[in-house]
């Protein structure tokens, strides 16, 4: 019987992963194939157009069409319209892992479907392995897994800021069987959606993987790293070791922590304006709080003398659901790592930024309270808090293209603002014992 499993395994700090010896074969990954317009062989997205889902013949092909929205252009499985866009009312898959589903007016529930046809015949059992389905905006939305036309398992999932996780043994396949996970509104909902990942994998017969792991929303308070769709860790370690070995080998006195908008900060404007104080950018794109926490406690700022810590984090956490008040407690519990780890060490933390159009956007409103409950966090001896965030908009309050292109990232113009902004303090705690 599947249920909720939550993850609670402990990461040994070496900067290298070892799996345990239970790992299968991975046969295929949903979120690689559903980011891809030309998916991997085995690879079909549908809908069930013409009647109920567990009939395959009642299946459409969904196509990639590329969406324009406020932030970039993204990839989506779905249904064109007449001028080749996407259909609104159609069920689809984002490149991301997001899917939508929805009841029609006669009440039939259309699905989006993730399908995979087996290429050869197994030797060992097909797992549907690594599942995590997060709901954060429906509740009562559908999960099902088909082997064939045949329902293997099904379960509803509830809203909530952590994700379901969910694997099922196929069993012993062949080759043109169709594994197929099907997303749906549940019986009293008109619209099902959320964020998918899962993996086929094949293991030797008998052999029962280990609990699948949390991949999309670590707990607040979890320190993890980053996982790619697999479930596994991929470059993440890799990116994190080498920031660590360039602190220590630069023996640098300022060190910028965050997110993508941190890693992006052009080199040479830090080495222009910062050079002498050997800084390193150890911003990791995609990071939330638990993320960067993670990388605190295993990082080497207890091994070096950094006069000054920059850091901008928590705009991921309020993008996938996280409060204001989630992000200022979870700020909290990442200063409290990182003056653990470099007590001499002074910590300019910046105001999450905003985004969108102008400042009119709902979501600049809720960065604006996330920043008025993260500043009390600072005691002006130790932690400083800045919000330049108004130097980033025009006076109308507006945020021009050159300085957002994508409404969230900076641009060189918008980070030559950012430093003209940031330098006054940043010179003053560098300066200071």
């Amino acid at each position: 019987m599947l249920s909720r499993i939550l993850m609670s395994g402990v990461l040994v700090l070496t900067c290298i992963c070892a799996f345990a010896a239970d790992e299968g074969k991975i046969i295929a990954v949903y979120g690689d194939a559903v980011s891809q317009p030309n998916p991997p062989s085995g690879w079909n997205f549908y809908w069930n157009a013409l009647g109920k889902v567990n009939d395959s013949k009642n299946c459409l092909p969904l196509v990639a069409v590329e969406v324009a929205g406020s932030r970039r252009t993204s990839l989506t499985y779905g249904v064109k319209d007449e001028a080749g866009a996407l259909r609104p009312d159609r069920p689809s898959h984002g490149s991301n892992g997001d899917v939508f589903s929805l009841r029609d007016k006669d009440g039939t529930a259309r699905y989006a479907i993730a399908s995979y046809t087996i290429q050869e015949d197994s030797q060992g059992e097909i797992w549907i392995n690594q599942g995590n389905m997060l709901c954060r905006f429906s509740d009562g939305t559908m999960l099902e897994i088909y082997l064939n036309d045949e329902l293997k398992f099904s379960i509803s999932v509830k809203k909530d800021l952590v994700p379901l996780l969910f694997q099922k043994n196929m069993g012993r396949l062949k080759k043109g069987d169709s594994v197929r996970v099907a997303v749906g509104p549940g019986e009293k909902s008109t619209r099902g959606s959320g964020r998918l990942r899962f993996v086929i994998e094949e293991f030797q017969a008998g052999q029962k993987p280990a609990a699948p792991v949390n991949i999309l929303s670590p707990a607040l308070a979890d320190a993890e790293p980053q996982r790619s769709a697999n479930g596994k860790y991929d470059d993440y370690l890799k990116k994190h070791k080498a920031q660590c070995e360039a602190v220590l080998s630069n023996k640098s006195e300022l060190v910028f922590i965050g997110d993508s908008i941190t890693a992006r900060w052009p080199e040479e404007l830090l080495k222009e304006k910062y050079g002498k104080y050997h800084p390193v950018n150890m911003g990791i794109g995609g990071d939330w709080i638990q993320n960067v926490l993670w990388r605190v406690q295993n990082g080497v700022l207890d091994q070096t003398r950094v006069k000054v810590i920059v850091l901008l984090i928590g705009t991921n956490n309020l993008f996938n659901g996280f409060t204001p008040d989630d992000v200022a407690e979870g700020t909290a519990n990442l200063l409290k790592a990182i003056r653990e780890k470099s007590p001499g060490s002074k910590i300019l933390l910046l105001g999450i930024l905003p985004c969108g159009g102008s400042i009119k956007d709902p979501k600049c409103e809720v960065r604006r309270q996330a920043n008025a409950k993260t500043a009390l966090l600072a005691d002006n001896k130790t932690v400083f808090f800045l919000d330049i965030g108004d130097k980033l908009v025009e006076p109308d309050g507006t945020i021009r293209n050159d300085v957002m292109p994508d409404k969230l990232h900076v641009a060189m113009p918008g980070y030559i603002r950012w430093m003209d902004a940031m330098k006054p303090t940043l010179d003053n705690l560098l300066s200071t014992p």
